[in-house]
Formats: C-alpha cells, structure tokens, sequence
C-alpha cells in the first residue's frame, strides 16, 4: 500500500513545483506592475515607429513655405504654421525624429563606453582604476551642459559633433555603477573558477563579468537618452545646435518672439522635449526597478 502511495505523491510534489522564471520573464514580472513606465515604452515605440514613417510616407518638406504665414491650428495645418508659412505639424515631426536619434545614439555611445571603462577599472584596480575614477571625478565636477557648450561654441555644432561630444562627457555615472557591481563580483566562486580554468583576464571581463553587471547599465540608457535630448535641444534654443537639422530647441527659440501673437509656434515644440523627457524619464525608473534584484521576490 505504501509502495503506491510514495510515487503518486512524488508526481504530485513534483508537478507543484513552480517552474524557474527565466531573467526576461522575471524582468517582465516586475516592469508590467509599474503601469506608466509600460504606457512610456509603449508610447516611445509608437513615436518611433509614426515619426519616421510619416516623413517617408507623406514626403514631408520641413522648409516648404506657403502663403498661410502663422495661421492657427486647422485641417490645413493641425499644428498651424509659423513666421514663414511652414507647416508646424511637420517639423515638429522631424525634430522628434531628431531627439529619438540623438537621444539614443548618445546613451548608447556614452552606456557603451562606461560599461567598458567601468568594467575594466574595477577588475583591474591599481592605478588604472584611480586614473578612470578621477576622469570621472573631472567630468561630474564640470557641468556637461556647458563643457559641451563651449566645445561646440569653439569648434561647431554639427548634430555628428554634439552626438560624440555628450557621449564621450556622460559615461561617468555609468562607470561607477559598473565599477562597483564589478568590485562585488570579482572575488565570486564563478570567477575564480574560470581563473583556475587558465582563461585570459579579458575573457573573465567582459564574457563571465560584465553580463552581470549589464542590468544596472540598462537602467541608466532611457535617463541618458532624455539627457541628451535636452542638451541637444537646450544647445540649438541658444543657436549653438546644427542650423542645417530641423530641431525642436531650434523651433522653440524662433518661435519665442510670436509666444502672444501665435502661441502653436513655440508651444508645441516646447510640448513635444517636455513628453519625450517625461516618456524616457519614467521609463528608465520603471527599468531601474525591473532590473534591480531587490524587487525579484517581491
């Protein structure tokens, strides 16, 4: 009798058991719970997606002018027109696409080189990890804002140029994150167990160490993509931008002057920087709190 009862309660316990939540499940778990910052991924993906199709689909001008000099919103023009006739709707759409792409170009320049810098300077320590760490010091002591402001004043403000430069001034933050999660992992058993199987210390790094470090770097892309919206945008209010790429800060500062008499000029470029900042802002909290363990068994 016994002997019949043992396996069926085996099979029982056994089929109970919860099945082992892979990371992309266990990530989704958590990220679904925070509701605004999947309606933010939603809608920047969304923005992603009509953004570019509708300048290649409708072949929109952002340049072309028309006899309707600053007329208010209207079928002919939902966002109305500017000083000079131009369809504001439709350079609006182009100076999103721009802040897309220049917010995630510098995120990833600027996640991409903190996580190598990061990486290495807390696997190797000594002196190399001091001089990266003070690197870093100098660059959050400094204001990025106006160090990238004064290069660009110096040298041009070519949209390539402002990209490179927020890039290469915006890893710190991400460097030292890394650096410490790198600092916890280095003496782990998994670690010393590839040292002990002869494999060179660049493999340790980067192909045993850093994917545990990634989730933490992931967290920071979305708030290093609003970033750099802003400070490319803020460069083109202050005429420091690209003058030959529609941008939003530069629709928003030549529409200042008309803010009483034709209000849709600078309102709705300056809406536009304010939704694309919120829309990263809050994701990137909701990804900070996917990726972060303390919120895995909650």
């Amino acid at each position: 009798m016994l002997d019949e009862v043992l396996p069926r309660l085996r099979v029982h316990v056994a089929g109970s058991a919860p099945a082992r939540q892979t990371p992309a499940r266990r990530f989704w778990r958590v990220f679904r719970r925070n509701r605004a910052a999947v309606v933010s991924l939603c809608a920047l993906i969304v923005t992603s997606i009509i953004g570019p199709s509708a300048v290649l689909v409708f072949a929109i001008n952002p340049e072309a002018m028309s006899a309707d000099v600053l007329s208010p919103p209207s079928l002919g023009h939902p966002m109305g027109s500017d000083y000079l006739g131009r369809d504001v709707l439709g350079r609006v759409l182009h100076g999103i696409n721009t802040s897309l792409l220049v917010g995630a170009a510098v995120a990833l320049t600027a996640t991409g080189i903190g996580l190598a810098l990061g990486t290495v300077a807390g696997y190797r320590g000594g002196w190399f990890d001091h001089a990266i760490m003070r690197v870093a010091d100098a660059l959050l002591i400094i204001p990025t804002f106006f160090l990238v402001l004064s290069i660009a004043f110096v040298f041009g403000g070519s949209l390539a140029s402002v990209v490179v430069l927020l890039g290469v001034t915006m890893w710190p933050p991400v460097a030292r994150i890394v650096r410490g999660e790198v600092l916890s992992l280095r003496e782990e058993a998994f670690v010393l167990s590839a040292r002990a199987l002869g494999l060179s210390d660049t493999k340790i790094m980067f192909r045993e160490i850093l994917p545990s470090t990634l989730p933490p770097g992931i967290a920071m892309i979305a708030l290093l993509g609003s970033a750099g919206i802003l400070t490319e945008a803020s460069l083109s209010f202050l005429g420091v931008g690209d003058p030959n790429v529609v941008s939003l800060g530069q629709m928003l500062t030549n529409g200042l002057e008309y803010t009483t008499t034709a209000w849709w000029v600078p309102s709705f470029p300056g809406a536009a920087i304010f939704a694309l900042v919120l829309l990263m802002n809050v994701l990137g909290d909701g990804l900070n709190a996917a990726l972060s363990p303390r919120m895995w068994g909650r």
